[in-house]
């Protein structure tokens, strides 16, 4: 019960901290365009794009979460010791192949931020947050 506890608290966690990361990185293309942005404006775009891709970012998140860290816990067999370090780098890469596979399958990266350096970054280390969070609840000792 813990492992799916981690693993949907890892998703959340990623999704979460990649939407918020596409819609704000977003709207700064908007202000370096000399457009007015407002923090009502960013609020609702948040909770707009939050909700709004979660049939279909959600989803793909999930799958590329449980890749990673299937890859990461076979990988942390022979490294159990790095186990905190191979899931965070499980969430961080996983979120990478996932554009990398999508930008090749459609010919052009699906979210728009991860054109540039810092989008593509910022939905790695949600990923690599998602994975801190999957080992700090997987990883923690059992109580007695």
């Amino acid at each position: 019960m813990r492992l799916v506890f981690a693993f949907l608290t890892a998703v959340a966690v990623t999704y979460l901290v990649a939407v918020l990361g596409y819609t704000q990185l977003n709207l700064a293309n908007l202000v370096e365009m000399g457009v007015s942005v407002s923090s009502g404006v960013r609020f609702e775009s948040a909770i707009h794009d939050l909700l709004g891709m979660t049939s279909l970012y959600l989803p793909i998140i999930a799958v590329a979460l449980l890749l990673g860290f299937g890859f990461a816990r076979i990988a942390l067999i022979w490294l159990s010791e790095l186990s905190t370090l191979g899931y965070i780098a499980g969430g961080f890469v996983a979120l990478y192949v996932v554009d990398f596979a999508l930008g090749q399958l459609m010919g052009t990266h699906p979210l728009a931020v991860t054109r540039t350096t810092v989008g593509l970054l910022s939905q790695c280390l949600a990923g690599g947050l998602g994975g801190y969070a999957f080992a700090a609840i997987w990883l923690k000792p059992r109580s007695e």
